[in-house]
């Protein structure tokens, strides 16, 4: 039997696991997600990090402003 052949029965029998641990487990309808608030120091760190993108993306503009000739 070559790898493929075998690859294939592996994927095989891994499908039929699945599907059996579907059956079994059935289909269960997930809580609806809600955005945590950002609060303190979090809030602080995440505006910190808007400033340096923009602060990064000013100098990175007069870098290829300034490099071509």
């Amino acid at each position: 039997m070559s790898g493929i052949e075998e690859m294939n029965q592996a994927q095989r029998r891994e499908a039929e696991a699945f599907a059996v641990f579907w059956d079994r487990e059935g289909v269960r309808e997930l809580a609806p997600l809600q955005r945590a608030p950002i609060k303190g120091w979090v809030q602080w760190a995440f505006w910190g990090l808007r400033a340096y993108i923009v602060v990064m993306l000013v100098l990175v503009s007069i870098g290829f402003t300034r490099g071509m000739h």
